[in-house]
Parts: C-alpha cells; structure tokens; sequence
C-alpha cells in the first residue's frame, strides 16, 4: 500500500524498528534512553496483562517505563533490598511514600533533626491529613516510651541532617516492628556504601537522588527501596501522584551510579580530613562528625557503617553569627555556598537561611542550629587544597 508524504514521515523507523531492534543478535553497550510517553499494543489482551498481572512491558510512562527501573534496579542492588522506585525529587520520594502507608487518626514518631523540608511536612502538613506526629531525640529519649497503638511509621536519618547524629537503626526496628510499625530511614548522607539500613531492618529507604546518588549537580530525583509488598503499594500512589523521574534524568542517574562507591570513599576522606581541622581551630566552637572521636555518635557509627568511612557531611559552629559567616563564604575561594550537597566540589551551606529556613527561630534552636553554623559537604579536590583554602579564609577573620 501506497503512502503519502506525510504518513511517510510519521510511521518511519518508528515501532517497527523497536520490534527490529527485539530480535536482534546485538544490544547497546549503554542502555539507551526511552523518551517515549506510551506503548504499542498489538491487542487488547497485553493491556491487561501489563497493567493488572504484572507481566512485563510498559503502558504509559507515568506507570512505569525502562530508564527508571533500570535506576531503581541499581539503586535495589546495592542497598541489598528487593526492589525500589525513583521519583521527581527526595521530597516527592519521602512524601509519597508516607502518604501511601498513613490514614488518618494514624500517628508517626520521629527525629527531629530531620532535612527541614522533612520536619516541616510531619509537623505541619501531615497533621491536616488527620495524622499526628511525635519528636523526641533518639539519643537521649527511648522510642518505647513514647510509642503509640496508632503508631505506623518511626522516622529518622542514618546521619541526621544537619547535625550529625547516628541513631541505633536496630533498636529503632525492633521497636517498630514488635509494635506493628515501620521503619522509614532517609539514607542520603550515609548512601549504601557507608551504610545499608535494610541490613538493620529499616522497611523503607529513602533518598534525595539529588546529593550523592546524581552526584554531579546536574539532576534532581529521588528513591524509596523496601520490599516488593511495600513498594507496591507505593508505586501506585506514585502514579496517581505523578511524582515521577524523567526518562533522562533517570538515565543520568543510572550512568552517576557508576562512580558512586569511588566518589564516597574520597568524599569521606576528605570529611574526615576537614573535621579534624576544624575540631582544633581556635575560631570553631564545635564540629558535628560521626567519625570524631569526639562524637557522641562514634560507637554506633562504627557498629553500622561497618568500616566504610563516615561520609563527607560536616557541620561547624563558629564563635559568631550570621556576619561572621557571610565574611568567612566572601573569603573562600574554592569552597561555594551552595543550597545543596554532594556534588563533586566542596561546598557549604547555610542551614537557617537554606536546608531549614522554614523553621522558626525556636524551632531550630530546639534542634540545636545555630546562626554561627555551616554544613560542609566535601567533594573530590586535593585534601591539603581544601585544608589551605579554610586556613586562609579564616585567618582573615
């Protein structure tokens, strides 16, 4: 049959060329990227195998599509969990992911010194759902005590955002589960290769893609990683949400994966390096380093991440505010102010004016940040560079 120009231009090298490409001896080195929104179906009879049994091949992008389970395939892999999904951004990975598994009337303990976004959704948000949420400090205050028999999630961080801490991932399971709970651990300072909280029995993982897994300030994602029954169910509110991880991006994310574990090992060197410089600087009033001998968190970081390093995220208070602070970032010249984390530079930021500005005055100095803080994330330079560029920034002071 004879076709027009048109129909010429539009039904060229298109589905028949995938069907092609199935039958072929040979597959691309690198995972190709799958821009395409929807699937051909032959018939109605896939549709409903795809979308009601699970059998594999994709619909509508939305639901699913190549590129974001080839990163969620990765990410599962390496946190030793059965499966996993990516999103649009950390904050749609963990709110998603607790509006899947909370109803109302339902009650969540949590950390905390949490990301602020975090603390601000529990805190605030959740409570218009009709859930209610309880802070205590995981370090000085035992979850048993303050457990409830609504409670349906506890919530923490394996390195606590910004202040360093290192809670005790497998009392704060057994506490969960004996109660009928879950565990919800974002994991993002840490990553898998320092710790793997599923290995403690957290139920849920959960990370901001856009710090250390991306890793290259080019991509914004997130991930949930559990079990398949878990994950199930938040994969579907993810689709009616429509939190999803661009195809490209997802692709991005798979390629960074790559050098994860070779970028962490030298980020935390480099954290490492940079704490025990300022932990002896006469204008540093305190530094906040799990792998510090100074540090509260010392023993339990050393059960859990298990001789994997402490991560390269450190947080400083100077003997000074706000002032001191812009003067100390005017005087730096290889370290940035930047308002996130772990791309392959050094940078700082400044958590009552980035990561927790929405938090009142109280609220962050319950939590113990100060306006004399900055939270450091270390990258790949040469450590003794980075150790002279803090030396002459703050010999200017």
């Amino acid at each position: 049959m004879s076709r027009g120009t048109a129909t010429t231009y539009m039904h060229t090298g298109t589905g028949e060329m995938c069907y092609e490409m199935n039958k072929a001896l040979t597959v691309p080195e690198t995972f190709p990227i799958y821009l395409s929104s929807a699937y051909i179906f032959d018939s109605i009879e896939p549709m409903d195998k795809i979308c009601d049994e699970g059998a594999p091949g994709y619909a509508y992008f939305r639901l699913g599509n190549p590129n974001s389970d080839a990163a969620s395939r990765i990410l599962a892999a390496g946190d030793g969990t059965e499966t996993g999904l990516v999103f649009s951004s950390g904050m749609a990975a963990i709110t998603t992911s607790l509006l899947a598994v909370l109803r109302p009337g339902d009650h969540v303990l949590a950390s905390p010194v949490l990301y602020g976004e975090t603390f601000y959704f529990l805190k605030h948000e959740l409570s218009k759902w009709g859930v209610e949420t309880t802070f205590i400090d995981f370090d000085t205050q035992k979850p048993e005590d303050y457990i409830k028999p609504n409670t349906k999630v506890i919530y923490g961080e394996t390195i606590a955002n910004p202040l360093m801490s290192v809670p005790d991932l497998g009392h704060l399971a057994d506490v969960a589960h004996d109660n009928g709970a879950l565990l919800f651990i974002d994991n993002t300072f840490a990553t898998s290769i320092v710790a793997k909280p599923a290995k403690f029995g957290a139920d849920l993982v959960l990370y901001s893609a856009t710090k250390y897994l991306g890793g290259h300030d080019d991509i914004v994602g997130g991930a949930a990683l559990g079990s398949k029954k878990l994950i199930d169910t938040i994969r579907f509110y993810l689709g009616l949400y429509g939190g999803n991880l661009g195809a490209t991006e997802s692709w991005l994310l798979a390629r960074s994966l790559r050098t994860l574990p070779l970028r962490v090992q030298k980020m935390s060197q480099n954290g490492l390096a940079l704490a025990k410089f300022f932990e002896h600087h006469p204008k540093v009033e305190k530094v906040y380093y799990p792998g510090l001998d100074s540090s509260p968190s010392k023993a339990l970081a050393d059960k859990q991440f298990e001789g994997n390093g402490y991560g390269g995220m450190l947080s400083v208070n100077f003997k000074g505010g706000m002032e001191l602070i812009d003067k100390l970032i005017a005087n730096l010249k290889l370290v940035h102010f930047v308002p996130t984390l772990a791309g392959t530079c050094t940078t700082l930021t400044y958590p009552p004016k980035a990561s927790h500005r929405d938090l009142s005055a109280d609220e962050l100095a319950a939590i113990g940040i100060t306006y004399g803080q900055i939270r450091l994330s270390s990258g790949l330079e040469d450590t003794d560079d980075l150790l002279n560029d803090f030396d002459q920034a703050l010999e200017k002071l």
